[in-house]
């Protein structure tokens, strides 16, 4: 599985890539395992939005992570399997004030 992350103030985040052992996603999408980090390197400190032409941001080669269990409280979302997430890997987005899931796919309920 394959984890992204671009919360980059995580204390989990190396180079994008996620290095918790679980993650905590919400029933609203939120990453509840995001915590944040108080030392921050100079590479968690960039702004990507405002950087990326100039200096291409480090990312961390892909990491195989089989052995990390996502528990998921989106019920709506199609990757939710009784409470894991079955997806071949997730995709933790930013935003101001908090890091949310943006891999889930919303179930077409008749």
């Amino acid at each position: 599985m394959d984890l992204k992350c671009k919360k980059l103030d995580c204390v989990y985040n190396d180079k994008f890539s996620c290095k918790a052992r679980g993650i905590d996603i919400g029933h609203n999408l939120d990453c509840n395992t995001f915590e944040q980090n108080q030392n921050l390197t100079s590479e968690q400190k960039q702004n990507v939005s405002k950087t990326m032409f100039e200096i291409a941001p480090e990312y961390h080669s892909f990491r195989h992570n089989k052995n990390v269990n996502i528990c998921c409280s989106a019920s709506n979302c199609l990757f939710n399997e009784d409470g894991d997430c079955c997806s071949n890997g997730i995709t933790i987005q930013r935003s101001d004030d908090c890091a949310y899931c943006s891999t889930a796919i919303h179930k077409c309920i008749d």
